[in-house]
């Protein structure tokens, strides 16, 4: 893994790693053609709607994002997009592999996020159930809590520092809703 480069606040101190973990919004059950291909299933329009009200809620939560990374499934992507759009025009956003379905692990979520080790707060989208089994991870904590994400729910985790040595605080677990209340105009 990369080594990070301490980010540093104006009092001199290391800044927190923050990750904050996203499932994608709501996804037509099938694609235009009517066939089903999980893979290129995309947001509803409903679903887009959702998801600009939720970023509003994230920037009222105080989300200030350097990079956005999703799962390449085209309702993640499409997820990812309208984030960095509504709440952070200037962040980077690609597609990363281990964010798919079946692939998520804690180990290749780390090695992927240290290719940009100086980003010290990034955003994952991704799909249920890994999810939450990484955000339990990532706590250290057993994955038979009752929390799971919602479509378009987030929460974040902060690490003292970059790779993570210890396992990560729950700063907040926001269901989808709230966030669109705490966005409302």
């Amino acid at each position: 893994m990369a080594s990070r480069k301490k980010s540093q606040g104006k009092d001199g101190k290391q800044q927190p790693f923050e990750l904050y973990l996203m499932r994608h919004g709501v996804a037509a059950d099938q694609d235009d053609s009517g066939s089903f291909d999980d893979a290129k299933r995309p947001l509803t329009p409903e679903g887009k709607l959702k998801l600009r009200a939720i970023a509003r809620g994230l920037e009222v939560a105080g989300a200030d994002l350097q990079w956005i990374v999703s799962s390449p499934l085209k309702r993640a992507v499409e997820t990812a997009e309208i984030i960095a759009a509504e709440l952070a025009p200037g962040a980077a956003v690609d597609q990363c592999e281990a964010l798919a379905p079946g692939m998520l692990t804690a180990q290749k979520l780390i090695s992927f996020l240290s290719q940009h080790a100086e980003r010290s707060s990034v955003l994952a989208v991704g799909h249920e159930p890994s999810l939450s089994d990484l955000a339990w991870d990532l706590m250290g904590a057993s994955p038979r809590g009752n929390l799971a994400f919602r479509k378009g729910g987030c929460c974040l985790i902060t690490f003292d520092k970059f790779p993570p040595q210890s396992p990560g605080l729950l700063n907040w677990w926001l269901t989808p809703r709230l966030l669109r209340k705490l966005g409302a105009p």
